[in-house]
């Protein structure tokens, strides 16, 4: 196709028809634009059909101390009565509970046995769950229930005993909320006892380092890797 030297040139070409003007530069830039595009649309095609997972930032400085666990006298499922100097010189993790919650206990306790999985093989660190209806989690009670979540005898304590003793450990020396509710306002909605669902670490001198969401996946993969910092202490 001859080249379009002049206006004139441009005017007298008839109307209705069209002119093509074909150039290397012009189509190297126009595949370029193209490439650009199909890659901006499938990035976000991509990012639509694919999940996003939330990254937990690593700590930027040491584990802080939150306060100290005063020593107390339970009840393990064994029937051994065991106290908190016991698990002096161990890492451990604290929850409460109790075998006839039907809301966020069973999460709870799936959640404390995937942690007991994942810290198999590691020394020095010891689970501890504690009941906060004692009344009806007997010994024996508990050893039904700790079967069900493949419990560990020796690395996944369950604990029972005076309810005084244990309202006043959870609310003094962990600070976690724990009430019984009243008989009037219980209900299928209501559980019998209302407490928090927080995962507590402690370090070798039973001080608390770590507050947890027990039903959190994020948070327990932040509790495992500051169980292990823990350990490096």
């Amino acid at each position: 196709m001859n080249r379009i030297e002049s206006d004139s040139q441009i005017e007298s070409i008839p109307a209705g028809d069209h002119v093509t003007v074909s150039s290397p530069q012009y189509a190297f830039w126009w595949g370029l634009i193209l490439l650009l595009i199909g890659g901006v649309l499938g990035a976000g095609l991509m990012s639509a059909i694919q999940p996003t997972r939330t990254i937990v930032a690593k700590r930027t400085g040491p584990l802080q101390v939150y306060g100290e666990i005063s020593n107390f006298k339970l009840t393990e499922r064994n029937g051994d009565e065991v106290s908190g100097d016991d698990l002096m010189g161990r890492v451990w993790i604290a929850d409460f509970f109790f075998t006839s919650c039907a809301g966020i206990c069973p999460i709870m306790s799936s959640a404390m046995e995937r942690i007991q999985s994942r810290l198999e093989g590691v020394d020095e660190v010891t689970l501890v769950s504690i009941s906060v209806d004692p009344e009806r989690d007997t010994p024996q009670r508990l050893q039904q229930y700790a079967k069900r979540y493949n419990a560990d005898e020796n690395g996944w304590w369950f604990l029972t005993g005076d309810k005084r003793v244990i309202y006043q450990l959870s609310q003094d020396s962990f600070r976690l909320s724990v009430e019984e509710t009243p008989p009037d306002k219980r209900g299928p909605e209501v559980e019998d006892v209302l407490h928090s669902s927080k995962f507590v670490l402690l370090d070798r001198q039973s001080r608390i380092r770590g507050y947890y969401d027990g039903d959190d996946k994020d948070d327990l993969d932040l509790l495992v890797a500051d169980v292990k910092e823990l350990l490096k202490e």
